[in-house]
C-alpha cells in the first residue's frame, strides 16, 4: 500500500471523525446550556409563585390586623360578616402557602393564622400578647428564606442605643 492510497483513504475518514466528535461537543454544550436555562426558568416561576402566595396571606393577615387596631382602638366588636370573611380569606392564603411554601414557612404561617383567629374571635383567651407579633415575626423571616434573601434576620423593635433621648 502506498502513501496516495492510503490518504484518499485515512483523510476522509479523519475529518469524519473530526465532524462528528464536533458535532457531539456542539450538542452536548448546547443541551447543557439549555437544561441550565431550564432550571434557571424554573427556579423564577417557583420563586415567582412563592412570592404570589407569600403577598396572598400577608395581605389576608394586614385586613386582620388592621380590624383588630380598630377594634382596639374604638372598643366597638368588629362587624360579624367582615370578620367571619376576612377570617375565611386569611385561611384560604394559608393553605396557598402550604402548597407552593416549604414546612417551615407553612407552619410559621399556619401558627400566625391560629393566633389572629384568636385574637379576632376570643380576645379574652389571650393571655401572651406577644405571641401574635412573635408569629408574625416568624413568617416574615421564614418568607425572606424561601425568596432567597439571605443575611442577618431584621430587627423588629429599635434597640435602646438607637431611640432619641430627651436631652
Amino acid at each position: 500500500m502506498n502513501w496516495e492510497t492510503l490518504s484518499t483513504t485515512v483523510l476522509p475518514l479523519l475529518g469524519v471523525l473530526l465532524g462528528t466528535g464536533g458535532t457531539l461537543l456542539g450538542q452536548h454544550l448546547a443541551t447543557r446550556v439549555d437544561r441550565k436555562r431550564l432550571e434557571h426558568d424554573q427556579i423564577v416561576v417557583m420563586r415567582t409563585e412563592r412570592k404570589a402566595a407569600i403577598l396572598s396571606f400577608l395581605d389576608a393577615a394586614q385586613r386582620i390586623e388592621m380590624a383588630l387596631d380598630e377594634h382596639a382602638e374604638s372598643k366597638d366588636s368588629p362587624g360579624e360578616a367582615d370578620s367571619k370573611e376576612s377570617l375565611h380569606q386569611l385561611w384560604l392564603a394559608k393553605k396557598n402557602v402550604e402548597l407552593v411554601c416549604s414546612p417551615e414557612l407553612a407552619q410559621s404561617a399556619h401558627d400566625y393564622t391560629y393566633a389572629l383567629h384568636v385574637s379576632l374571635r376570643s380576645p379574652d383567651r389571650i393571655t401572651d400578647t406577644s405571641a401574635k407579633r412573635q408569629a408574625r415575626y416568624l413568617v416574615m423571616e421564614s418568607a425572606r428564606r424561601d425568596l432567597g434573601i439571605t443575611g442577618r434576620p431584621l430587627r423588629r423593635e429599635l434597640s435602646p442605643a438607637s431611640t432619641p433621648s430627651d436631652d
